[in-house]
């Protein structure tokens, strides 16, 4: 029995405490910027793929437009040689192993993706690794065009009609001044740089293509072993 007195009101019951949303664990957590870290090689790809994928197919061009805007700086900059000859050092150390790691990278990934090569595929990645080539042409053009005008601005003034004179005296003349005193002007190291940058570029494209048409080649007749075995 309860000592609840007729016609009293029920006594309150107290408040049920609010349920606490289960706590997200830091594994559970999506990070920020997903795409962008993943872009960047911070978080792996969603589907497995390795990072920085993209590099695969714009490593070419970016090694291009360092070559054709990086050089005439070089050319433009006023810098000493000693300076110089450091840029070069790690010019030389980086981009070489940058532009074979993806190059390669891209052509084994299609091995191990599909067990062959397609040749389309293989001549898609001849293409987009012509970049340096235009990267040093680019640089060539840039300087040849300051040359010129530098060379113009000079020896116009002193023209005075005489056509075999300014073919033959006025304009060597210039040029060889004009060569030392150019706004951009190119030294040995800038030379090196394009000569090195065209001699890698050949080789490193000769290896990836000799390469790709083995893979080619080699996994048909890998498939046709199998199946006689």
């Amino acid at each position: 029995m309860t000592d609840q007195t007729p016609g009293a009101a029920p006594a309150p019951q107290s408040a049920q405490p609010a349920q606490q949303p289960p706590a997200i664990s830091e594994s559970d957590r999506k990070p920020k910027f997903v795409r962008l870290r993943v872009a960047f090689g911070m978080l792996p790809q969603p589907d497995g793929k390795p990072p920085y994928i993209w590099l695969e197919r714009w490593d070419a061009f970016i090694v291009g437009v360092a070559v054709a805007l990086g050089v005439p700086l070089l050319g433009l900059s006023g810098l000493s040689v000693e300076t110089k000859k450091t840029i070069l050092i790690w010019w030389l150390a980086t981009w070489v192993v940058f532009f074979v790691y993806f190059e390669g990278r891209e052509l084994i990934g299609q091995m191990m993706g599909r067990g062959a090569i397609k040749q389309e595929q293989l001549s898609e990645q001849q293409n987009t690794a012509q970049g340096p080539f235009y990267g040093v042409i680019g640089a060539f053009v840039i300087w040849a065009l300051t040359f010129a005008i530098h060379v113009t601005i000079h020896v116009y003034p002193v023209y005075d009609g005489d056509i075999l004179k300014l073919l033959f005296v006025t304009i060597p003349v210039e040029m060889g001044r004009g060569y030392l005193t150019t706004p951009v002007y190119f030294g040995f190291i800038e030379w090196f740089i394009l000569v090195q940058v065209w001699v890698s570029t050949s080789l490193v494209n000769y290896i990836m293509y000799n390469t790709g048409n083995t893979f080619s080649k080699a996994a048909p007749m890998g498939e046709r072993t199998e199946r006689r075995g």
